[in-house]
C-alpha cells in the first residue's frame, strides 16, 4: 500500500503517462502528463480514491502516476483477474466514507473485505482469477455475437 505523490496541476507537463486522481470518471484517469522526475509510478495494482470521489477503486494494468489523494493497493503474485474480482468489493467501501470522512492509510489498513477462501481457509485467488476469466469470456462471446449479427444485417441490406 502506497500513496501517490503531490503534484500540483500547475506543475503537470504535457505527456502520455496516465495521471490518476480521485475522480470516479474514466477509470480515475484525470489526464496525461510527461513528468518523470519526482513522481511515483505504479503498475498492475488497484487504486482507491482517498478524497474527492472517496472509495472509487479501479484496476490499472498499465504504468501511471497517482496523485497524493490516491492509494495504490498491490499484492505480489496476483493477476489482473484477481484484481478485477476485488475492485467492485473494494468500491463498496465508498458507502462508509464521504468528503467529510475521507479514507486515510490507517482506515484502509483496518478495513476488512469478504473474499472467497479455499478448503484450507486461505484466500482463494485462483478461484477469483478463474471466475473473472469466465466472466470475460461470456462478455466477449456476447459482444462478438452482437457484432456478427450487425454485420450480417448490414450485408443483407447491401446485397439485397
Amino acid at each position: 500500500m502506497q500513496r501517490g505523490k503531490r503534484l500540483k496541476k500547475a506543475d503537470h507537463t504535457e505527456g502520455s503517462i496516465p495521471y490518476v486522481s480521485s475522480t470516479a470518471l474514466n477509470n480515475g484517469v484525470d489526464g496525461f502528463i510527461g513528468n518523470e522526475g519526482s513522481v511515483r509510478k505504479f503498475e498492475d495494482c488497484i487504486t482507491i480514491a482517498n478524497s474527492g470521489s472517496v472509495g472509487s477503486a479501479f484496476f490499472h494494468q498499465y504504468e501511471f502516476v497517482a496523485s497524493d489523494h490516491v492509494t495504490q493497493l498491490k499484492r505480489k503474485g496476483l493477476d489482473k483477474y484477481a484484481y478485477l474480482f476485488m475492485v467492485p468489493i473494494i468500491n463498496r467501501l465508498s458507502e462508509k466514507y464521504s468528503f467529510n470522512r475521507e479514507i486515510n492509510d490507517e482506515r484502509i489498513k483496518r478495513e476488512k473485505i469478504l473474499l472467497p477462501v479455499n478448503k484450507e481457509g486461505e484466500i482463494d485467488f485462483a478461484f477469483m482469477s478463474s471466475f473473472m476469466q469466465e466472466v470475460e469470456a461470456d462478455i466477449l462471446k456476447t459482444t462478438l455475437k452482437v457484432f456478427k449479427d450487425r454485420l450480417n444485417a448490414n450485408e443483407n441490406k447491401i446485397g439485397g
